[in-house]
């Protein structure tokens, strides 16, 4: 597993399957030769675990076991570098944020509470740096240990060794803050996807949004400057990452890339995470009506979700009518960047109206956090759900988003075949998604939060079902019960429309087909949440198994 072939094959599915998602090396200059082995080694991590189905299934459980020794290792040995203290070189920062990633989404539950744990770390090293208002390493100067340990190698800030000192600077720089905004999106989507707190906050990102791709992905420094020279005949300016997130809140368009939609999508996360503190901590002080209600920055913010998703449709289209120009993606990053915004914008709602640790213990999660979880949190954790939470538009809202979620992934494309003049609606096919091999970051856990709500809904309104699916049904009928449910209740138009109908504690079905396929996955996390969905499936009346553990 460690062959000099097999290395490059892990390098090689870090390209191809991740980079497109957090873009934060600069892959025309990279060479392995000069790039330090640390950092070499988190991408290592990364690409083995992401080892897709045209490999032998041992190859790719060998790959998994790999990568998380790899990881487990790894922190500490970054954490001895002579480099790793403040001003830190680049190539720190890209290697903890890519065995942070590693460790919280691809891991076991010790690795993703260790990433947890030192997720400050990273930020604090970064603010004890300039890293966050834009300038790098390069830009203070060198110190004591720096000018006694004169070696090219492991000075390499970026992986830009070019005879072009203009473009090696212009690459650093501009890796360093797409490394900077790399944290605060891994800061603001984790606090909303875990229920972990956030350590940054959106106005110290103080930083012009991420260039254009075709500048990020060209091969010398005169493409640049051409490029550069476009964009700006074209009227194309940098803008700065407050700016988007004040023109994205006020329904303005945002001329921008993938990475940079994604990040302002991250900064609208941290505004609604801190707003809800804001109220959490006005309410516990009793004077909410004083300093004002939840309802106006709300609303503010529930549009500025659509608005973001319609500019980024927007663009899209523009690219696929023309690819090329300003801001244009691949083909292959087209997909990507399509699926992606789809799950943050459904994210991004019911997290609005709903918080994933309540859904957690209501479904009888026993720890949480690295918490037990006891009958006084159960109990208080019921009484808002079912009492606080399940009858009010919040509610409402949060399933119809989560139901459009599932939907856009669990059931298939609908089509009609036409023949002589009729159309006639072919067999479903056979149910074909593997949360195993789903290289999206956050896809699969964002569909186990999409069910706890759609369970905690039907289940908090109407208690157990009167006809559970049967566990010892086959797959394909629980499939169809899935496809059933969802074409029922996704084909609503608006959350109110919810309101009306009854069964939606029918979805035992769905539950179990999610649950079968997180217990197939590589990511310990995936298998808690079956467990968890083994719960929510005995409460809803199916067979009694054994609890769910740590979450």
């Amino acid at each position: 597993m460690m062959s000099r072939k097999m290395m490059q094959t892990y390098i090689g599915s870090y390209w191809y399957h991740f980079s497109d998602q957090m873009p934060i090396l600069h892959k025309p200059t990279f060479s392995p030769d000069n790039t330090p082995n640390l950092l070499l080694i988190a991408m290592m991590a990364i690409g083995a675990s992401l080892l897709d189905n045209t490999y032998a299934e041992d190859v790719t459980q060998a790959g998994a076991e790999l990568s998380n020794f790899l990881a487990w290792h790894l922190r500490w040995e970054i954490f001895s570098d002579q480099q790793f203290r403040p001003p830190a070189k680049l190539w720190v920062f890209q290697a903890l944020l890519l065995l942070e990633v590693y460790e919280k989404m691809y891991s076991t539950r010790a690795l993703h509470e260790r990433a947890h744990i030192h997720h400050a770390t990273t930020i604090t090293l970064m603010r004890r740096g300039s890293s966050l208002i834009g300038r790098s390493a390069l830009d203070s100067p060198p110190t004591a240990r720096e000018q006694g340990h004169n070696n090219s190698r492991q000075s390499s800030t970026s992986g830009a060794n070019t005879p072009d000192e203009w473009w090696n600077h212009w690459i650093t720089n501009e890796a360093t803050r797409r490394a900077a905004f790399a944290a605060f999106v891994i800061d603001s989507t984790h606090a909303t996807m875990f229920g972990h707190s956030t350590v940054m906050v959106a106005h110290e990102m103080r930083l012009p949004l991420p260039c254009d791709e075709a500048m990020w992905n060209a091969t010398s420094s005169a493409e640049v400057g051409r490029l550069e020279s476009t964009l700006q005949a074209n009227g194309v300016k940098p803008i700065s990452f407050l700016e988007g997130l004040k023109r994205t809140l006020n329904a303005q368009t945002v001329r921008t890339n993938s990475f940079g939609r994604t990040i302002l999508m991250a900064g609208l996360l941290s505004v609604s995470w801190h707003m809800h503190q804001r109220d959490l901590q006005v309410n516990s002080l009793g004077v909410s009506q004083a300093l004002g209600g939840r309802d106006k920055w709300r609303g503010s913010l529930t549009r500025a979700f659509d608005l973001w998703k319609r500019d980024f449709d927007m663009s899209l289209l523009q690219q696929s009518e023309s690819m090329t120009g300003p801001y244009a993606y691949t083909v292959k990053e087209n997909n990507v960047v399509f699926q992606s915004r789809t799950v943050l914008h459904h994210l991004a709602h019911m997290a609005m109206h709903v918080d994933v640790v309540d859904c957690q213990i209501f479904a009888r999660a026993k720890r949480l956090l690295g918490r037990t979880i006891g009958s006084q949190d159960l109990n208080s954790a019921q009484k808002r759900m079912k009492d606080a939470w399940a009858p009010t538009a919040r509610a409402r809202d949060a399933t119809f988003y989560a139901i459009k979620f599932l939907c856009t992934v669990l059931l298939p494309k609908e089509h009609t075949s036409v023949s002589r003049g009729y159309d006639h609606p072919q067999p479903d096919p056979p149910f074909d998604y593997s949360a195993r091999d789903d290289i999206l970051l956050n896809r699969p856990w964002v569909m186990y939060f999409a069910a706890l709500i759609v369970w905690c809904y039907g289940y908090a309104l109407e208690g157990p079902t009167d006809a559970p699916v049967s566990s010892e049904n086959s797959m394909d009928d629980q499939v169809r019960d899935m496809r059933a449910y969802l074409r029922r209740f996704g084909s609503v138009d608006n959350p109110e429309e919810l309101k009306k109908l009854t069964g939606l504690n029918g979805c035992s079905g769905m539950l179990m087909v999610l649950k079968s396929v997180f217990e197939k996955t590589r990511w310990q996390l995936l298998h808690e949440a079956a467990l968890l969905l083994t719960n929510c499936i005995n409460l809803l009346g199916g067979p009694t198994t054994a609890p769910s553990r740590e979450l």
